[in-house]
């Protein structure tokens, strides 16, 4: 669930460039009443702007690119800390991590303990499909260039598509639910993917992106790559017709 106090909150923090001269603030001291929640919940999306209500409000379809971030290997790696320790690891892993999406332009969506979903793309980042990718692959290589050998080294899993945000319709939460198919298949590719890379499916517009950067890079006859690719065979995971996933690695 995408919690707009959330974004609200990150907002203040990292300051995302799309927000910096918005005005909007919610209002956590009203009444239970859900009628009366409702109602600032719409206040609070008609503040944001019309791209948010249409949207947020009117399940407008959205085009956006996803990283799925995670610590490599945490539960066997520090399987020894206690709560406290781990909160204090999260703590610092997010300190990290959740500045660097900020600062290219993507959200947060969610956190799932040392998993994090960004999105990049309308309505929180203007610009086309293409800029959405471009920037959560700057995003993703900052990522993995700055956490790798240290206790925060991270994978990502990288996909893209057409999604659709839905509000709440308890009244309760200001929340919004982000669905459709490239979510179902991030989470499958983050299940599959190698540590320290940034990780795709072929046959995906993040796999064109890809290839056109590799593509541009051996017409420059730039020198040898701090990015390397790699690919293997695997078994499609459920619903999914992926069988190949790549992987680009970080060279220090």
């Amino acid at each position: 669930m995408a919690n707009l106090d959330l974004i609200e909150y990150f907002n203040k923090k990292y300051s995302p460039p799309l927000f910096k001269d918005r005005n909007f603030s919610f209002n956590l001291n009203e009444s239970f009443n859900p009628n009366d929640i409702q109602k600032g919940l719409d206040d609070s999306l008609s503040k944001l702007g019309t791209e948010y209500t249409m949207y947020f409000d009117l399940g407008m379809t959205a085009d956006v690119a996803l990283l799925f971030i995670d610590v490599c290997g945490f539960s066997t790696r520090f399987q020894h800390l206690d709560g406290d320790k781990i909160a204090k690891y999260f703590d610092n892993y997010y300190k990290i991590i959740i500045p660097l999406i900020y600062e290219n332009g993507g959200v947060v969506e969610k956190v799932i303990g040392d998993g994090i979903i960004a999105l990049f793309g309308p309505p929180f980042l203007s610009g086309s499909y293409r800029e959405a990718i471009d920037k959560a692959d700057t995003c993703a290589k900052w990522i993995i260039s700055k956490t790798i050998g240290t206790d925060f080294s991270s994978k990502v899993a990288f996909h893209s598509g057409a999604i659709n945000y839905f509000k709440n319709k308890s009244g309760y939460y200001k929340e919004f639910t982000m669905i459709g198919k490239p979510l179902t298949e991030l989470f499958r590719l983050e299940g599959i993917s190698e540590n320290n890379c940034i990780n795709y499916f072929c046959n995906t517009d993040v796999h064109k992106y890809y290839n056109n950067l590799i593509t541009r890079s051996q017409r420059s006859n730039s020198t040898a790559p701090v990015w390397t690719r790699f690919d293997k065979g695997i078994q499609p995971p459920k619903g999914t017709r992926y069988d190949r996933l790549y992987f680009i690695q970080y060279k220090k």
